[in-house]
C-alpha cells in the first residue's frame, strides 16, 4: 500500500472508531511549518485559541518530530557507522535495506576489504546459508541496534519479515525513514503541562490510520513522540515532558530543545515562558482557561515590545472552526 494515500486518523470511544476532526491535521501542520522557519535573530511565537485545548499540544509536538525525522542528519552517519563498530558480535540489530522491510539480524565482526571498511550484518541462520550483507558508512543509518531485543536468525528471510516500526507511524511519517526516530536520543521539542492530561493523550489514547475508509493502522502519539518521561531507559526519546505541577526546568532541559516549545494551556506559559529564549514558542489557550486572560496580555506584550512586522507569519491552511490565532516573529535579545 502506497504510503502517500489520504488517510484519516480515528479515535476509539466504546469500541467504535470515529474520525477526529480536520483540525487534527491543522495542529501537525503548525508544528511542521517550525522546522523550516529561523530562528538566529527571531523566533516565531504562535498563539493558538481554540474552544477546548484538549490534544492540541501534543498534534504540534508531532508535527515538531515528524519534520525533524525528515530532516536527516548526514552528519550522524560517520559517528553511527563507528557505533556499530563496537557491538560485540552476536548482538541483534534490525536491518532496513529499503523502506517497508526490516530483517533481524546479527553483528558480526567487521571486515576491509579493497581499503574500504565494511559492517557485516548476519540476517540467515547458518542452517540457512549464514547470508551476511555488507554496509558502508554511507548505508549505516539502515542497521539499529534491537534495543534489547534478542532473537535467533531463521533459515531465510523475505519481503513480510520484521517490522519494528509499525504501520501507524510509517504513515505518520510519510516517505521518511522510520529508523530515524531510533538513531539516538533527543530534545526536537518540550511540551509544558499537566503530566496527567498530557500522558492520558499522547500515552493511553488509542488512535487508528484508516485508509479508503478503512482500519490500517493502530497506535498512539507516544509512537513517534516518544516523550522522555514515557519511555524506558533502553529506548530513545524525541521530546520531553515538563510538568506544570513540578520544579521549573533544568539548565539541561533548556539547553537541549532544539526546535521549540509547546505551552499546553496558560498556566505553563506564565510560568516559563521566557524561558528558551531562542527557541520557537506556540501556545495552545482554552477560553475557558482560568489564567486565559493573563496569558493573552502577557502575548501582546512581548508583541508589542519585540514583534517584528517581516512579512506574514500565519500557519499555512485555514483555522479550525472557532479558533483564532496569534503570529508573530519576535526578535531574540
Amino acid at each position: 500500500m502506497n504510503l502517500t494515500e489520504p488517510f484519516v486518523l480515528h479515535f476509539e470511544d466504546s469500541g467504535k472508531w470515529f474520525s477526529l476532526p480536520e483540525w487534527a491535521e491543522y495542529f501537525i501542520s503548525v508544528g511542521k511549518q517550525l522546522a523550516s522557519a529561523p530562528q538566529v535573530d527571531s523566533r516565531l511565537v504562535t498563539a493558538i485559541i481554540v474552544p477546548t485545548r484538549a490534544f492540541g499540544a501534543a498534534f504540534v509536538s508531532v508535527g515538531m518530530v515528524i519534520s525533524d525525522a525528515s530532516l536527516r542528519d548526514h552528519d550522524s552517519q560517520a559517528a553511527h557507522f563507528e557505533r556499530l563498530f563496537d557491538l560485540a558480535p552476536g548482538t541483534p540489530v534490525v536491518y532496513r535495506p529499503k523502506k517497508g522491510k526490516s530483517l533481524k539480524g546479527l553483528i558480526q565482526m567487521p571486515e576491509e576489504r579493497d581499503g574500504k571498511l565494511w559492517i557485516r550484518v548476519q540476517v540467515h541462520s547458518a542452517d540457512g546459508g549464514g547470508l551476511t550483507q555488507l554496509v558502508d558508512e554511507a548505508r549505516a543509518l539502515q542497521v539499529q541496534p534491537a534495543g534489547g531485543l534478542s532473537w535467533k536468525l531463521p533459515k531465510k528471510q523475505g519481503q513480510d519479515s520484521i517490522r519494528t516500526a509499525n504501520k501507524f507511524v510509517d504513515y505518520l511519517l510519510g516517505e521518511t525513514d522510520p529508523v530515524q526516530l531510533g538513531l539516538r536520543s533527543k530534545i526536537v521539542c518540550a511540551l509544558v503541562g499537566r503530566r496527567n492530561t498530557l500522558e492520558h493523550e499522547v500515552r493511553k489514547t488509542p488512535l487508528s490510520i484508516h485508509v479508503n475508509g478503512k482500519a490500517h493502522a493502530e497506535g498512539q502519539l507516544q509512537d513517534v513522540l516518544r516523550v522522555n518521561k514515557f519511555v524506558s531507559p533502553q529506548q530513545s526519546h524525541r521530546s520531553a515532558l515538563v510538568s506544570v505541577g513540578s520544579d521549573p526546568p533544568s539548565s539541561d532541559i533548556i539547553g537541549s530543545v532544539e526546535m521549540g516549545v509547546v505551552f499546553d494551556g496558560a498556566i505553563g506559559f506564565l510560568k516559563w515562558g521566557t524561558m528558551w529564549r531562542n527557541r520557537h514558542q506556540v501556545v495552545i489557550l482554552d477560553r475557558t482557561d482560568p489564567y486565559f486572560d493573563d496569558a493573552i496580555s502577557a502575548i501582546n506584550t512581548r508583541f508589542s515590545q519585540n514583534g517584528l512586522r517581516d512579512g506574514s507569519v500565519m500557519p499555512e491552511g485555514d483555522a479550525p472552526a472557532g479558533s483564532e490565532i496569534l503570529a508573530f516573529r519576535e526578535a531574540i535579545e
